[in-house]
């Protein structure tokens, strides 16, 4: 029995979209187990988190140990990011959170800085000391205006011994 070419056509397209609908639904149900297998989640208020992304790795002593899930403005104007752990962590309750740099110019990462408290932050916590972002070009401006006022005050060691040369030329003139 042969099939036509309309007919091949048919069964392709028919089993193209079976292809696509099942790969569909197999995203949509890993995306709800990840989203269940959230798991141990901290929250960290932050001033500002420029450059700090969804996704972005959340370390501890430089290891990978989660992720930032969620950043969410609060009636305050701070962000509060929601950090996913891989795994449930012994966090004390005086640790801090600072938002850092790969390298000079690279990606934001949370960095946890573990305290030294025996009471220990459970699931849903919130950790209390934060660090924002260094800004690359708020750290410029600020040197350029401790720059410029220091050209503006003349230091008094140079001014005595700008001063100094000047009594020495004068009586060396004077000398001759």
């Amino acid at each position: 029995m042969k099939i036509s070419t309309e007919n091949k056509e048919i069964i392709a397209g028919t089993f193209l979209v079976c292809l696509l609908a099942g790969a569909l639904v197999f995203l949509h149900s890993r995306a709800a187990m990840e989203k269940d297998k959230e798991g141990f989640v901290l929250y960290a208020p932050f001033s500002k988190t420029d450059g700090l992304m969804t996704g972005a790795d959340v370390r501890v002593s430089g290891i990978r140990v989660g992720r930032v899930l969620d950043q969410t403005l609060s009636d305050g104007y701070r962000v509060r990011v929601k950090i996913g752990f891989d795994m449930p962590l012994n966090i004390s309750d005086d640790s801090s959170a600072a938002i850092e740099t790969d390298g000079l110019l690279g990606s934001k990462y949370l960095e946890i800085v573990p305290g030294g408290s025996e009471d220990l932050l459970e699931s849903g916590d919130e950790i209390a000391y934060t660090q924002d972002a260094m800004i690359l070009t708020e750290l410029m401006d600020k040197v350029n205006a401790y720059m410029r006022e220091k050209k503006k005050e003349p230091s008094s060691d140079v001014a005595d011994t700008v001063g100094s040369e000047a009594n020495l030329t004068n009586t060396e003139g004077m000398s001759e």
